[in-house]
């Protein structure tokens, strides 16, 4: 069997109407909506957009370096390829189904069976729809990913692209401040706890490795000054 790819065609409103699960009023008002509803199933978004992958994953508070926002970028993108693969291992199970169901079609003999392996292949030629639709937008996610990865590796020294551990002391650090500034007097005395202990462990790592600079480039003056005298820094 040879499956179609391509936009969603007209069979799904063919089959509403052939269930009859809508009056005929109800039916009349779809009808006019028929390419509306097809550029809807084209365009309606998935997964993340670029913004939402740039402004909503990769904010500035939790992933404040290019290496965090490079090694979180590998991560995403990892996750959303090994669902490709995996959509496409249902994808042909659902297509050797629908040929099974269509075998049987053939040499069914009882109407009502017939009528329900006809049904069943139309559902699963939809499902076969949404599963194209799903794989084209984990593409776009494969190279969006590509591309936020691909600016913030210029950002980034040979030792941290080589490994994740390689940054992450200081972006953590890094983290744990812009969380401690953002905190201020909210939070409950459990996240207040849990927080400045990461951060007191941060910073000292941070100092007894050598980097502690690092850790404080780009913050307000205020914020350092604080971490210098707390922890009697020049």
């Amino acid at each position: 069997m040879v499956i179609q790819k391509g936009e969603l065609s007209k069979t799904p409103f063919n089959i509403i109407q052939g269930s009859e699960i809508l009056t005929k009023e109800d039916f009349d008002i779809l009808i006019p909506l028929t390419s509306e509803l097809q550029e809807g199933f084209k365009k309606a978004q998935v997964f993340r957009t670029r913004t939402e992958m740039e402004v909503s994953v990769l904010n500035d508070l939790k992933f404040p370096t290019a290496s965090s926002k490079y090694w979180q970028s590998v991560r995403e993108q990892n996750v959303m390829f090994s669902e490709l693969v995996m959509l496409s291992y249902e994808y042909r199970k659902n297509i050797v189904e629908i040929k099974k169901l269509q075998r049987d079609l053939e040499t069914e003999e009882d109407e009502l069976d017939k009528e329900l392996n006809q049904i069943e292949i139309e559902k699963k030629l939809f499902t076969l729809k949404n599963q194209e639709k799903t794989a084209k937008a984990r593409i776009r996610e494969l190279k969006t990913w590509s591309e936020i990865k691909e600016r913030e590796a210029k950002n980034m020294s040979i030792e941290e692209l080589s490994d994740c551990d390689n940054h992450q002391l200081i972006s953590y650090t890094k983290r744990w401040i812009n969380q401690f500034m953002q905190m201020g007097e909210n939070g409950s005395p459990s996240e207040k706890q849990n927080l400045l202990g990461q951060l007191d462990s941060g910073i000292k790592a941070c100092i007894e490795k050598g980097i502690i600079q690092k850790a404080l480039e780009g913050l307000g003056d205020d914020i350092v000054n604080y971490i210098k005298k707390q922890y009697k820094l020049k």
